[in-house]
């Protein structure tokens, strides 16, 4: 097995694979949502991969980076072997690699195709993804890509990782200044113990209230009380300078229930089981040094103001 993490667009990274499942991921890349290849080494070596992305049966655009931006080259290559052959010789820790294609220093950031007023937005929505901390960047390009009408507007996914390239490397200068422990760390700590006492608890959960509310009962572990969650857009109020929204509820059957369904179960809570959950909410993100505004009432959201939200950038790419 090769001691390489890979990141594919459609799903979980895959550690430790062997040299056959690192060419069947490469040979299969293209189609719809599964463009991409990236290889990080184990352990990890910060701002060090290699990542590959094609479009259809068109060119490998291949990248390998081994540092800075000033050590980030690329090139394409239609020889699908050669691909293979470099990609399996970098992870095996060899030198042929670095000869085996036409390397060139990689223009990240340039976009001549689009006109300075696309350009502006597309960097605005990159910018609301990068500072959520939650998007790695391929999530933050494909959502750059997203929020345009493409009857309308159309920005590339190649256009758009030449655009959160940029941003993610000045992002990544900002973070290096900051104190060891943010407020967005807090709020991490104080979900990981909700979820020890016995709550459904997610974080950036869903893309609203509604869908956070049907969804988070498929998300239960036995013994679940209830639940407390932020979606998509609370995370991106915070990230504004807003603060933070924190929802939470009681299960209807709980100590009942299978895991199944929505919070709202086949039942309603109770005002006192919904206000307890509250109670343990506001205790923990308390106990985490965060600043909390709660007035009791379980039909209100808790609120964690005034927040800092610098929250650090996935590893990795």
């Amino acid at each position: 097995m090769l001691a390489i993490n890979v990141k594919t667009e459609t799903g979980a990274d895959h550690a430790h694979p062997t040299e056959a499942e690192l060419t069947g991921l490469l040979r299969r890349i293209g189609a719809d949502d599964d463009h991409f290849v990236v290889v990080e080494r184990i352990p990890d070596e910060t701002h060090v991969y290699l990542q590959t992305w094609r479009d259809g049966s068109g060119p490998f655009r291949v990248e390998y980076r081994d540092g800075g931006p000033e050590r980030h080259f690329g090139v394409e290559s239609d020889d699908v072997e050669a691909v293979v052959a470099t990609f399996l010789d970098w992870a095996r820790g060899g030198e042929a690699w670095r000869t085996a294609l036409d390397w060139r220093p990689a223009d990240l950031y340039s976009t001549p195709g689009l006109t300075p007023k696309t350009r502006a937005a597309a960097e605005e929505q990159a910018r609301k993804g990068i500072r959520s901390g939650f998007w790695n960047f391929h999530d933050v390009a494909q959502g750059v890509c997203d929020s345009f009408d493409p009857e309308d507007t159309q920005v590339s996914l190649d256009e758009a990782r030449r655009i959160v390239a940029g941003l993610w490397e000045e992002r990544l200068a900002e973070q290096a200044k900051w104190p060891e422990v943010t407020d967005p760390d807090r709020v991490g700590r104080a979900f990981a113990a909700l979820d020890a006492r016995g709550l459904t608890a997610r974080m950036n959960f869903s893309c609203c209230s509604s869908c956070g509310l049907a969804e988070i009962g498929a998300e239960r572990a036995e013994g679940d009380r209830g639940f407390v969650f932020f979606h998509y857009q609370d995370t991106e109020s915070a990230a504004e300078g807003h603060g933070l929204a924190v929802r939470y509820g009681a299960y209807a059957d709980a100590g009942e229930g299978d895991g199944e369904g929505s919070a709202e179960g086949s039942g309603e809570a109770s005002s006192e089981e919904r206000a307890a959950v509250g109670r343990t909410v506001v205790a923990a993100l308390a106990e985490a040094g965060l600043p909390v505004q709660w007035d009791g009432d379980p039909d209100r959201v808790i609120d964690v103001a005034p927040l800092d939200w610098r929250k650090r950038l996935p590893m990795g790419v």
